[in-house]
């Protein structure tokens, strides 16, 4: 199997950027097989790339070199660092995006590869820093070859890839509304979905209150109603049935969702 390096950035397709990258990789990394996750992230959109990154890398193959290009920071003093995790390679800025990631169990290493990146580049590091540094990888070279190893715990996570549990009222945030209207909170079904199946009288509590109904399948849930249900991307969804629970909610990206057992819990 040839090495894979995957591509996710908030570039689109209308300019030239994903081209140019892929140029760079086509020059000093031939032999790579290179597949596109995504690059309709939102511009900025730490919170979507992030979980595009986490609900896609459990499906590529061990040795996947991911490239993650969402970076509001560039050229700032943010570092660029590198995760061994799972057997794969993430490539991104320290900037929040890798904190689902991190939220997995396992092993995992870190390396700053700040000192890798060429003087002078500011501006498109995703072009003249990632993509050197992923064809460097996927030919062999070993992460500390390339910087020092930091310890996991100084990399950046933000607030939006870990849910607060306090007594029976959990806090979540949207990852991301799908074209469906299914918003994802960042709640991976590992051990959510089965904490809350066991909540009686589950409940949403903002930002509309209502009654939700924890089931399997989207058919199931009745009409008019919102349901929680376990996605097929791993993590626990908010969804109505055919109907689109983000515009019902009015939820998007990173908006704060609570979710409370029987009468606990609040307004808004």
């Amino acid at each position: 199997m040839p090495p894979i390096i995957a591509l996710l950035t908030d570039f689109g397709l209308s300019d030239p950027y994903v081209a140019q990258i892929k140029a760079v990789l086509a020059s000093r990394a031939p032999s790579a097989l290179v597949v596109d996750v995504s690059h309709g992230v939102a511009p900025f959109n730490l919170i979507q790339a992030g979980f595009f990154l986490a609900a896609s890398a459990p499906h590529f193959p061990a040795g996947t070199v991911f490239v993650t290009v969402v970076d509001p920071g560039v050229g700032s003093e943010r570092r660029i660092v590198l995760l061994e995790a799972g057997g794969q390679l993430f490539l991104a800025p320290d900037n929040g995006l890798l904190g689902l990631v991190l939220e997995r169990p396992g092993e995992r290493r870190a390396f700053d590869l700040t000192p890798a990146a060429p003087p002078g580049v500011a501006t498109f590091h995703g072009r003249d820093v990632f993509a050197p540094l992923a064809a460097a990888l996927v030919h062999g070279a070993s992460p500390d070859s390339l910087g020092p190893e930091v310890p996991v715990a100084e990399l950046v996570v933000a607030a939006w890839s870990r849910p607060q549990l306090k007594g029976r009222v959990l806090l979540a945030n949207v990852l991301h509304p799908d074209r469906f209207g299914n918003c994802i909170l960042n709640l991976a079904l590992e051990p959510w979905a089965e904490t809350l199946a066991a909540w009686p009288a589950l409940r949403l509590d903002h930002p509309r209150p209502a009654p939700l109904t924890f089931c399997l399948l989207y058919g199931r849930i009745p009409a008019k109603a919102v349901g929680l249900l376990p996605g097929s991307q791993g993590y626990l969804e908010l969804a109505m049935n055919r109907a689109s629970a983000a515009a019902h909610l009015g939820l998007q990206s990173g908006a704060l969702v609570r979710l409370t057992s029987g009468g606990e819990g609040g307004g808004a």
